[in-house]
């Protein structure tokens, strides 16, 4: 009991030490509290808390400083790898156009012996076309002659039969005085024995009279006859060689127009298959050509036939504006097929197609590329991407065109 007692005695003492400890604490917050009213601690404060934000906002700008540095040194990398392609490229670029300028001294080569291919093909038809002419001529005046000839032969035939006349007149007039003749013999015979003056005048009157009705004799008809005969007879030998001359005139030129009419067919024949079978790849239909008059296809025209996939047959005016570019484009390959040109520059032709038939265009161009040059002023990328170089231009700020060139597989 006692020990228990001495322990709450010294709970006691210790729970009035520990309540003067709080009274003097509490004391001493007042007397804390009252030199904190007394100071400028809220100003203070206030400060700290505005250089606080100060000093965010200066770390939030320093980090934005930070982040544009970054962003200037990563753009300063790209641009100096820029400078690095650049230069490769200018390096490249360099090259393609040597190479270019070699490509094009060959090329003005191929151009210019062409060029003197056309010419001396040019020449020849030169030759060609004034023979022909020459052999026109020469049978429109063959022609003329004949029928001068001909006329003249009429004219000497008519002369001759009027003379033949002539003469059959003559000669019945001949065997009419002769009998005559014979009856005054028989007259002036009897009259020597029977006859009066008187009545012997009267015959002779009678007789004259009968000569003055039968008219004058041409005694030169004969001879005319005979000089007319002889041009008629040297105009006949004329007409038949002219007549001759004009047979191997015709077969001449039915033999040239023969030539002209195979070379023509044999290359349409060419061409039209060609263009079947280039317009079934471009556009999976079918298609040919058609001659306005195939019996004398110089005297027409040409067109074309042609049924896209899932479409009817069309002449080619009836066609939609990628339809039409599709099928003329067939139509230049398919002369090309047949007979190369040195270059072909084709100007936006891609202009009305789709991706995939532009594709299809530029890869027909890739395939014809071996045997010509093709130059193409184009926008669409599927053509672009076909080509072996591609030439840019630009117009810079003082109006003037900048031209670049790169190798497209480089």
């Amino acid at each position: 009991m006692k020990g228990g007692t001495a322990d709450l005695a010294a709970l006691e003492a210790a729970l009035d030490t520990t309540t003067d400890e709080i009274g003097q604490l509490g004391k001493r917050m007042e007397q804390l509290k009252k030199r904190l009213d007394d100071t400028d601690i809220p100003a203070l404060s206030e400060q700290i808390e505005k250089k606080r934000r100060e000093h965010e906002d200066v770390e939030r700008r320093l980090r934005n400083k930070e982040s544009d540095i970054n962003d200037l040194s990563r753009e300063r990398q790209h641009f100096s790898a820029r400078v690095e392609e650049l230069k490769a490229d200018a390096g490249r670029i360099t090259a393609a156009n040597q190479e270019l300028d070699l490509g094009t001294a060959a090329a003005k080569d191929q151009i210019e012996e062409s060029r003197e291919k056309i010419r001396a093909i040019e020449e020849r038809q030169k030759e060609f076309s004034g023979e022909l002419e020459t052999l026109r001529s020469r049978h429109s005046a063959v022609a003329d002659a004949i029928r001068e000839s001909e006329k003249k032969i009429l004219e000497y035939d008519g002369a001759r039969e009027r003379l033949r006349i002539q003469i059959d007149a003559l000669c019945e007039r001949q065997v009419t005085l002769s009998g005559e003749i014979e009856q005054l013999r028989a007259t002036v015979g009897d009259a020597t024995t029977t006859l009066t003056l008187r009545e012997i005048e009267d015959g002779i009157a009678e007789s004259s009279a009968a000569m003055r009705k039968i008219g004058a004799v041409n005694m030169l008809a004969i001879e005319e006859y005979d000089r007319v005969e002889a041009r008629v007879s040297e105009r006949s030998e004329k007409k038949e060689v002219l007549s001759r001359e004009r047979t191997t005139l015709l077969e001449r030129i039915e033999r040239f127009e023969m030539m002209k009419y195979e070379a023509f067919m044999t290359a349409f024949r060419a061409i039209d298959g060609n263009f079947r079978d280039i317009f079934a790849r471009l556009t999976s239909g079918n298609g040919h050509l058609i001659l306005e008059n195939e019996e004398d296809p110089f005297s027409g025209g040409l067109s074309f036939a042609v049924q896209p996939r899932g479409k009817p047959v069309h002449l080619l005016s009836a066609l939609s504006g990628g339809e039409k570019s599709l099928t003329t484009l067939a139509f230049i390959f398919s002369i090309q097929q047949h007979i190369p040109a040195p270059f072909y520059a084709f100007d936006e032709v891609d202009m009305s197609l789709d991706g995939s038939n532009v594709e299809r265009i530029s890869a027909m161009i890739r395939e014809l590329s071996p045997t010509s040059q093709f130059i193409i002023v184009s926008l669409r990328k599927p053509m672009i991407d076909g080509a072996d170089r591609i030439l840019g231009v630009s117009l810079l700020p003082d109006k003037s065109s900048f031209v670049t060139g790169v190798r497209a597989d480089v």
